[in-house]
């Protein structure tokens, strides 16, 4: 288990005050396991424009909205690349980030500034529309589940939770609550939800091992969670606070590194990371970081991690 170092551009990031920590006894095998080192091999190979992590997916403006196309590259001879579906009927949320789903893509649309202006990440316009489209043709494969005037999807994505996906909604007189939709039919229907933060807090969302886990307030006290549907409700424990798997004002609205036995999670002021494990466990990996964490990715069981000053850290799970 190593941490390693490369450079690449320096980015911003909003620091947050350090709060309380868990306690984080550790054995001395565990404290060798947990030690960190530089890489020089990193998966951070710079944003595309819009639709990150999509493929030929883009989104094209026209008359000042937003929607979802699919490219393709031409030949040798032709050159350039060519539009072969679209859907210029649907808005899309300027940020939305695609989910493969199946066949299918899911997308957040129908922006909104008026309903819930929070801002928590980056801007006051949220989503009021999940979107099903066909991969390929980007037409619908499922009719689109629209919120109640009232709501918004405060997220520019949703999270996979095995057949089912994950959204966090907020409004009507309240904050975020983490809501499990499924698909039946053709429609979405929502299944279970959270009790609500207050207005204007918010949580990040996140699977591990079939379980679903959320950090809440990730800007103020970091609160981590498990979640265990129990009827149409989603219940919570406690798992320790001072998290943060979202910089305010990032839109990259889910920071922690999912591995296949492990979570790593950033602490608040994102120069120290923690691991969770599937029973509740929490180790903190030492040492403390440079400078904070702006971004994450796992590639081939690594979690990998770019921080403020252009350098990125790894750190891998113990061999089984």
């Amino acid at each position: 288990m190593n941490f390693k170092k490369l450079t690449l551009l320096p980015l911003l990031l909003i620091l947050n005050a350090c709060r309380a920590e868990p306690n984080f006894a550790q054995t001395p095998h565990e404290n060798k396991l947990l030690k960190i080192v530089h890489t020089e091999q990193s998966p951070f190979n710079g944003n595309t424009d819009f639709l990150p992590h999509s493929g030929c997916l883009i989104a094209i403006q026209q008359n000042g909205h937003f929607y979802p196309a699919r490219i393709c590259e031409m030949g040798e001879n032709e050159g350039g690349t060519q539009t072969v579906a679209a859907a210029e009927d649907i808005v899309l949320l300027p940020d939305s980030h695609p989910i493969a789903f199946g066949n299918n893509i899911l997308l957040l649309g129908d922006p909104d500034s008026e309903t819930y202006p929070h801002g928590v990440l980056g801007d006051a316009i949220e989503a009021k529309t999940l979107y099903t489209l066909d991969a390929k043709t980007l037409k619908p494969a499922a009719a689109a589940f629209r919120l109640p005037e009232n709501l918004v999807f405060e997220n520019n994505t949703v999270t996979l939770w095995g057949d089912k996906v994950v959204a966090v909604i907020s409004g009507g007189g309240a904050g975020a609550r983490v809501a499990v939709l499924a698909l039946t039919n053709g429609h979405w229907q929502i299944q279970a939800e959270s009790a609500p933060l207050p207005t204007n807090r918010w949580q990040s969302p996140f699977v591990f091992q079939n379980q679903l886990y959320a950090v809440q307030m990730p800007h103020l006290s970091g609160r981590l969670v498990r979640y265990e549907m129990q009827g149409k409700r989603l219940i919570e424990q406690e798992l320790g606070d001072s998290f943060s798997n979202h910089a305010i004002g990032s839109r990259d609205t889910q920071i922690a590194a999912v591995l296949p036995d492990y979570v790593v999670i950033p602490q608040m002021g994102y120069r120290r990371l923690v691991t969770l494990d599937s029973s509740g466990s929490l180790k903190r990996l030492e040492p403390e970081l440079p400078a904070p964490v702006v971004r994450s990715a796992v590639q081939d069981g690594v979690s990998y991690w770019l921080l403020s000053d252009g350098s990125v850290w790894a750190w891998a799970q113990p061999e089984r």
